[in-house]
């Protein structure tokens, strides 16, 4: 028997690629000890305050959560200085996402974002019947907004616009002078009908001066939504929690179409508890920003390039730096005991995305990536550096800090 009632656009969706499990590439490759800079998580972990509670929170389980998710909307109205009203809860922000095209698109409508962004954008949609344009990126892969307001005016089908700033995986952004240029020529555009939603799941790990608050933005156009996670400095990734910031109006239409109980209750008392520790944030950013410094500089003393980024990971050049592509060198080290990010699905073939993570697997994880530097220049690199040569996978302990 064959199924094939589901729409085409279903047949046809290729699913999301998660980075690969640290157990899987032990029992691939057979090695006790694996070093993960792949999916961009807070290598410190969950705010030990946050862990205490989730202990005592198990034994409720037998309990329905609160499906209002009262005390986390309290609890990020405060820290935010904002209604209660304007504020959605989603199950990671990925649910945000597909809860903004469900409640605002219809097959044959269409959403607008650039190469080399968050894919779950292009997923949502498609699950829907919504086509996704895509525009360019500039030299140094920002996302080129001119061109980003031409396909929206092109187009009347179009019904949302989705920016990450930063970008993920090219840590890249644009300005706020940039962005508040973008958001005059939206209101010209359809009478400012289009939404704009912005993805700031990087925000707590930004340093530039110039990239603007997202409170700023909502200030410049109305018909915007805002996306937060604490999957990325709160380091609950495994608990799924996620937020939208949007004026009342589309937030009443986001909890229509909202999951009834879409968050478990230690999800959701996590994130509170998590949201107050301001201590466990800021060591996080921290351990980030020294983790940042030493990529950089081991990145340049290799020789390999690299895009600046604004997040708590690194895009680097793998064609440029060691005549390979990202997806060689994934699978190379991969054998070492270290994972990273190889991005061909967002059509990078030559790059590679890597992790912060703590020093000590940041040690680990450049002589990883060192041996697959040519032969001249890796004798060189280590003689210099002073760091061991890895010859085979020898992915040491590297826990928490």
């Amino acid at each position: 028997m064959t199924f094939t009632n589901a729409p085409e656009y279903i047949r046809n969706l290729a699913p999301y690629v998660p980075g690969k499990p640290i157990e899987e590439t032990q029992r691939e490759f057979k090695i006790k000890h694996v070093v993960k800079l792949a999916s961009n998580e807070n290598p410190l972990g969950p705010s030990p305050k946050a862990l205490a509670l989730l202990r005592k929170k198990i034994l409720d389980l037998h309990r329905y959560p609160d499906a209002s998710a009262y005390h986390l909307k309290l609890a990020l109205a405060e820290t935010l200085k904002l209604p209660v009203n304007e504020i959605i809860i989603g199950n990671g922000s990925n649910e945000v996402i597909d809860m903004l095209i469900r409640a605002y698109c219809v097959p044959g409508d269409s959403i607008v974002t650039s190469k080399a962004a968050f894919l779950a954008y292009r997923i949502c949609a498609q699950i829907q019947g919504v086509a996704t344009l895509e525009t360019a990126l500039t030299p140094d892969l920002r996302t080129d907004l001119r061109d980003m307001a031409e396909a929206v005016r092109a187009n009347d089908r179009v019904k949302m616009v989705f920016i990450a700033n930063p970008n993920n995986p090219t840590g890249t952004y644009n300005t706020s002078s940039e962005l508040k240029a973008f958001l005059k020529e939206m209101k010209k555009i359809r009478d400012g009908s289009v939404m704009v939603v912005f993805d700031y799941a990087y925000w707590e790990y930004v340093n530039a001066p110039d990239l603007p608050d997202p409170n700023q933005l909502m200030r410049e156009y109305p018909n915007m939504t805002v996306l937060r996670t604490f999957s990325k400095i709160h380091g609950l990734a495994g608990l799924r929690v996620g937020y939208g910031v949007a004026p009342r109006e589309i937030v009443q239409n986001l909890e229509k179409v909202r999951q009834p109980f879409n968050l478990n209750s230690p999800a959701l008392a996590a994130a509170v508890e998590s949201l107050k520790d301001v201590a466990h944030q800021k060591r996080s950013k921290k351990v980030n920003d020294a983790g940042m410094k030493f990529w950089t500089k081991e990145l340049d003393r290799m020789g390999i390039p690299y895009w600046p980024s604004q997040g708590n990971f690194i895009l680097i050049d793998c064609s440029k730096g060691l005549g390979k592509r990202g997806g060689d060198v994934y699978e190379n080290c991969l054998r070492r005991g270290v994972i990273f990010r190889p991005v061909s699905n967002y059509g990078l073939m030559h790059a590679l995305r890597i992790s912060i993570g703590t020093k000590a697997e940041n040690e680990i994880a450049i002589r990883a990536l060192a041996a697959e530097l040519p032969e001249d220049r890796r004798a060189a690199y280590f003689r210099k550096s002073g760091k061991k040569p890895m010859k085979r996978a020898t992915a040491s302990k590297a826990g928490r800090r």
